[in-house]
C-alpha cells in the first residue's frame, strides 16, 4: 500500500513539474524547485525535499513553454500554437510559394501594306513608288498622226488592266513636237488624248475614271532639235490622280 501511494505521488509530482515547466521562465525558476521539494519531502522526508528541489530545478532549468520541442532559451517564437511545425529557432515553418512570373510580350502590329496589283508582263509599263502607282509609260505617235501605232497597243492594254485592278482615276494628256503651227498642234494633241481615252474605255476602264487634256507643243519631254527628240515629244501621258 505504501508503494502504491509513493508511485501515485511520484506521478502527480511529475505532472506538476511538467505543468510548472511551461510557466513563464521567471515563475518556472521558483515554482519548479518548490514543487519538486514538496513532493520529495512527501516521499522521502527532509532528504527527499532537498533531492526533489534539485530535480525540480534541473527540470525547469530550461523549460519548453510552448511544447514545440525547442527550449525557451533557443525559442525565438515562444508562443507557437500547439501542433505547429517549427524550425530550429522555434518559429513556424513557412512554405515557400513559387510564383511563376508571366511575361506578356507586347506585340506591335505593323500597318498592313497593300501592294498595287500589276498584271504579269505589264511591269515595264508601270511606275511604282512604294505601295502606290505613280505613272505609266508614254504612248508614242507618228508624225502628224492622231492614232497611235500598232506597237503601242500592248501599253494601252496594260494601262487599262492596271487602272481597273487598282481602281485608279487617270487622265490622258496629249502633246506634239514643235513642227507646224501651235494652234494646229494644240488640236492634234487633243485628238491624240481623245483617242487614248477611247482605247482605255474600250478595254474596260469606266468613263468616269478618265479625263483628257491637250497641251500641244508645250512642255516637251526632250529636245525638238533632233528627229529622235521630236519622236519622243509626239506622245500621250496617262497620269494617275
Amino acid at each position: 500500500m505504501k508503494n502504491k501511494i509513493a508511485v501515485l505521488v511520484t506521478l502527480v509530482g511529475a505532472v506538476s513539474l511538467a505543468g510548472c515547466s511551461s510557466a513563464p521562465k521567471r515563475e518556472a525558476g521558483i515554482l519548479c524547485p518548490a514543487v519538486g521539494a514538496a513532493f520529495g519531502g512527501i516521499l522521502g522526508g527532509g532528504g527527499g525535499a532537498v533531492g526533489g528541489g534539485i530535480v525540480g530545478a534541473i527540470v525547469c532549468a530550461n523549460p519548453d513553454q510552448d511544447k514545440d520541442g525547442v527550449v525557451n532559451d533557443s525559442d525565438m517564437c515562444p508562443d507557437t500554437p500547439v501542433g505547429t511545425e517549427v524550425d530550429e529557432s522555434g518559429c513556424a515553418v513557412v512554405e515557400e510559394v513559387m510564383v511563376e512570373e508571366t511575361v506578356v510580350e507586347e506585340v506591335v502590329e505593323e500597318p498592313m501594306v497593300v501592294l498595287p496589283i500589276i498584271p504579269q508582263g505589264c511591269e515595264q509599263y508601270v511606275t511604282v513608288d512604294g505601295d502606290k502607282i505613280t505613272g505609266f509609260a508614254t504612248i508614242l505617235f507618228g508624225f502628224d498622226k492622231d492614232q497611235y501605232a500598232d506597237t503601242e497597243q500592248g501599253k494601252i492594254d496594260c494601262i487599262a488592266d492596271v487602272v481597273i485592278a487598282n481602281d485608279l482615276t487617270v487622265d490622258a494628256v496629249g502633246y506634239t513636237d514643235s513642227t507646224g503651227p501651235s494652234d494646229y498642234n494644240m488640236d492634234l494633241s487633243k485628238r491624240r488624248a481623245d483617242n487614248v481615252v477611247k482605247a482605255l474605255m474600250a478595254a474596260g476602264v469606266p468613263a468616269s475614271e478618265t479625263l483628257e487634256e491637250a497641251k500641244g507643243e508645250m512642255a516637251p519631254a526632250t529636245t525638238n532639235e533632233t528627229e529622235q527628240g521630236r519622236a519622243h515629244n509626239r506622245r500621250v501621258e496617262v497620269r494617275v490622280y
